[in-house]
């Protein structure tokens, strides 16, 4: 059996049923619109003829009857019998009809399908004729009749008396029923076929898209064709506007698509369909409903079918079809846009997330470069000085950090040091450090007045942020010879100075850049002798919080300092920053933690 036909076994042997040829694309899309509709749909589209052929001739030999089986038209689909029984009886009927007799007038049932008429089935009764019991039965299981409700009423159909010929009509009827029923279950698979070949076209269509305006514009275009329709258009929600916004159009003109916005509690269209119904508008020039009916005669479109777009049960838009003279749409046209609308709707959101991946994708590349760029500023290892140990460490708590540290060097004879801590974290946040760090290297020129160069980069820090944006900076200036520290803070935590087991905050400061242009910054000066240990650290560290939301603090800070005091300055750093790992455990990072040791050891 090939993929054109489906058999349904009888009694007497295989009866085959036309079926439709699935739809590969959208060139059968009149095919479509015409099996929605029955138009210029033929009885033998559903039955072939050799099928019909056989029904009528079981008829005659059964009822012993002359039998025709014809078209919506009268056009005869079937052949006359042409045994020798049939020919005597054909001129006994001729010569009763040339009498007059008005026992012998032919009787008619139609054949149905959808309330479409696609042909009718006549007999001529004959007197005193026997009924064949047994091609009654084959007759019967054929097309599914009760056997002996089939008897009686053919031995009526042959019989004379009114209330006979009344019953043969019956018994006609019973057989085209039979006949519309298979007629109905082909049509019925056909339109089976249909919709799943236009879902898996559509689908094909969808899966090959790149992006989601092409998927959208695919989904619209496949949808008008497949449904023979004038028009399609489609509309994503957007929940804040309250407004259903154009994304894809098939036919439909620019002057049409510019008539206004589609508002959801003005549009009863749309917002019925969004509320889950399906719903049809057979004139848009008179219903209530529609927003813009002189809009819709203006563009020549009469009739819409309208259904939402819904994901996991969210609606995420509408699709509507358009026609341009009015029309009631079926059920079957009603089921498969929903059934459209259901795979478009997963289409465009699978469609978004690919895009959202895409988008994610770039923005990750983009940070990692940006972190590539902002690690290029972290000074690679401390400078090297006779007599002082420096090092520094940079733990950041994502790609992109708001801390930062930064070594500047005046000559052979001093050595500028700076620890910040920037508000935020992410892009923000390494966009602003970046910014600082500028403006620190750019005013700190003079070695002395560190004052003046924290006001400076102050304004400029101002000049750069928001409301919210600040820097806090400690800042200072190491000269070799001497052995003397000079530093200024703004809203840094004090740096820690451990000489003799004794620590020791290393002064407090202005305001955080960034905040007041006029803010005045003061200076401090430290002799440095050997032994001492200058520890410069960020936030980061001292609130570090286990699962119990307790954070490591001040103490546990100088408690682990004075430990491993003894340490090289590198040792130390990574010691410090092992501690609060240990206190936090499995606890996530919050904050990034910045620390600069430095030791006199000569």
């Amino acid at each position: 059996m090939t993929s054109t036909e489906s058999t349904t076994s009888t009694s007497d042997g295989p009866v085959q049923l036309k079926s439709a040829e699935p739809i590969p694309d959208a060139s059968a899309d009149n095919e479509i619109a015409d099996l929605v509709s029955l138009k210029g749909t033929s009885l033998t589209d559903f039955i072939d003829a050799d099928t019909l052929q056989d029904i009528q001739d079981s008829l005659t030999a059964v009822a012993q009857v002359s039998a025709c089986i014809r078209d919506a038209g009268g056009k005869a689909l079937t052949q006359p019998t042409v045994s020798h029984r049939f020919q005597t009886r054909s001129a006994a009927i001729a010569a009763a009809h040339r009498d007059g007799g008005v026992g012998n007038q032919p009787f008619s049932a139609p054949i149905m399908v959808a309330g479409v008429r696609l042909g009718s089935i006549s007999i001529e009764p004959m007197r005193h004729q026997r009924v064949d019991a047994a091609r009654v039965e084959q007759l019967a299981a054929k097309f599914s009749i009760d056997a002996s409700q089939a008897r009686e009423l053919l031995q009526l159909c042959v019989s004379e008396t009114e209330l006979q010929r009344s019953a043969g009509i019956q018994f006609l009827q019973l057989l085209a029923s039979a006949i519309s029923r298979l007629c109905e279950q082909e049509m019925q698979l056909r339109r089976r076929i249909v919709e799943l070949s236009t879902l898996f076209h559509i689908s094909t269509l969808t899966a090959e898209a790149r992006g989601l305006a092409q998927t959208l514009d695919r989904v619209t275009q496949s949808v008008a064709q497949a449904m023979g329709a004038k028009a399609c258009s489609l509309r994503l929600l957007d929940d804040q506007r309250d407004e259903l916004v154009i994304k894809s159009v098939y036919n439909l003109s620019d002057g049409y698509l510019k008539k206004g916005p589609i508002i959801v509690d003005k549009s009863g269209v749309d917002r019925e369909a969004l509320a889950g119904k399906v719903v049809q508008v057979v004139d848009m020039t008179t219903d209530p409903r529609i927003a813009y009916p002189d809009d819709a005669r203006r563009e020549g479109i009469a009739s819409v079918l309208c259904t939402s777009l819904s994901y996991h049960g969210h609606p995420i838009g509408v699709i509507r079809v358009y026609t341009d003279t009015p029309k009631t749409f079926t059920s079957f046209e009603v089921r498969l846009l929903q059934s459209i609308a259901n795979q478009a709707a997963a289409a465009i959101e699978n469609a978004r997330l690919q895009e959202e991946a895409i988008e994610k994708e770039r923005l990750h590349r983009q940070v990692q470069i940006a972190a590539e760029v902002q690690r290029r500023m972290i000074p690679p290892s401390a400078p090297i000085i006779k007599g002082f140990d420096i090092a520094a460490l940079y733990v950041p708590c994502f790609e992109l950090g708001g801390d930062f540290y930064d070594f500047i060097e005046f000559g052979p004879q001093a050595l500028g040091i700076a620890v910040a801590d920037i508000v935020g974290k992410g892009l923000p946040a390494s966009i602003l450090m970046a910014s600082a760090r500028a403006s620190i290297r750019a005013y700190a020129s003079d070695i002395y007045d560190l004052d003046e160069v924290i006001s400076r980069v102050n304004k400029a820090i101002v000049a750069d942020t928001q409301r919210g944006e600040f820097v806090t900076l400690w800042y200072g200036t190491l000269e070799f010879k001497s052995r003397r520290l000079t530093y200024s803070v703004a809203g840094h935590d004090p740096a820690l100075l451990l000489r003799d087991g004794t620590i020791r905050e290393l002064g407090s400061g202005g305001m955080v850049l960034g905040v007041d242009p006029q803010e005045k910054y003061g200076k401090h000066i430290l002799d440095i002798r050997r032994g001492d240990c200058i520890l410069i650290y960020t936030d980061g560290l001292t609130d570090a919080m286990n699962f119990d939301g307790e954070s490591f603090g001040k103490q546990r800070l100088r408690d682990a300092y004075i430990r491993y005091a003894d340490l090289p300055a590198e040792q130390i750093c990574r010691q410090l920053v092992w501690e609060t790992r240990r206190f936090v455990g499995l606890n996530s990072r919050v904050d990034d933690t910045t620390l600069v040791v430095i030791k006199a050891v000569e």
